[in-house]
């Protein structure tokens, strides 16, 4: 499934290596990461840091999120129903929570043929690696994958970007990209605790662009929370935390325990055969 960044030629793994017909060759680390990310400098810090994924893994770890994880198990298994060998593409899989348990489902039940894990963050990918021997995961851009054309089944995106013409190209003709994104409720008593004025998410602005809908199914559920650093992780984890004012922060770090609403949209769709007449402009924004 991957490709040399380089060349694009396809990528043979050997010992510790992935390697091109060209000659161009990635070292696989002793995690079983192998970094694919030809635009980052040496040095160069790129998405998240260590301390954000060692936080994020802690937080997901304690199962505040296992009803988002058992609802994308559930439609990636009717995705694959009648295909005994799917190819899986994470795009911006993170710390590999997610990832690891859709690949695991579809090896225990026959039908993995392949799983790739792309982050930009290599100490995400460094640490997805560790704790799944069915994904190769890879540091990457999902703007920009290193993956074969028309090679997956299913293209995930889980609070992650979402380039269209890139999952459009990466995709089978019958393939189907699931995302993930937040439902109208999602954490609103913490958006309260933070904001004078919180507003609900948009659930109708979704679209993908070549792209249509095909299923759309709704996760809502609460969760107690008393653990402050949770609390800020939780927060650390959203859109918000890069532009909340210092008096939305002082409150969030006032925090100690709380009830919050944890709602998700699971959305599904199949490329498009033919383009309208006037297609809508813009791929998914949240």
């Amino acid at each position: 499934m991957l490709i040399c960044p380089h060349c694009g030629a396809p990528l043979v793994r050997g010992e510790h290596v992935l390697r091109c017909q060209n000659g161009h060759s990635y070292d696989i680390a002793r995690a079983g990461y192998c970094n694919l990310l030809q635009s980052s400098r040496s040095g160069e810090n790129t998405g998240d840091s260590r301390e954000m994924v060692m936080a994020r893994r802690r937080f997901l770890d304690r199962g505040y999120y296992a009803a988002l994880a058992e609802g994308l198990c559930a439609q990636v298994r009717s995705l694959a129903a009648g295909n005994e060998a799917v190819h899986l593409v994470d795009a911006g899989c993170g710390e590999g929570y997610y990832t690891r348990q859709l690949a695991q489902m579809l090896h225990e039940g026959g039908q993995l043929a392949g799983s790739v894990g792309i982050d930009i963050s290599k100490s995400a990918t460094q640490y997805a690696a560790k704790r799944d021997p069915y994904t190769q995961y890879v540091t990457g851009s999902v703007y920009h994958m290193p993956v074969a054309d028309g090679c997956a089944d299913i293209v995930c995106s889980i609070f992650a970007p979402t380039p269209a013409e890139e999952f459009r190209r990466v995709l089978k003709p019958d393939g189907a990209v699931l995302c993930a994104v937040p439902g109208a409720e999602h954490l609103w008593e913490l958006k309260c605790a933070v904001y004078d004025t919180p507003y609900k998410n948009d659930e109708e602005k979704h679209r993908l662009d070549g792209f249509q809908l095909e299923n759309r199914h709704k996760i809502t559920c609460r969760v107690h929370i008393d653990d402050a650093d949770d609390i800020r992780t939780l927060f650390a984890m959203t859109p918000y935390a890069h532009r909340t004012p210092r008096r939305g922060l002082e409150r969030l770090h006032a925090l100690r325990e709380m009830d919050v609403t944890l709602s998700f949209l699971l959305l599904a769709f199949r490329p498009q055969m033919k383009q309208s007449a006037f297609p809508e402009k813009g791929s998914m924004v949240y």
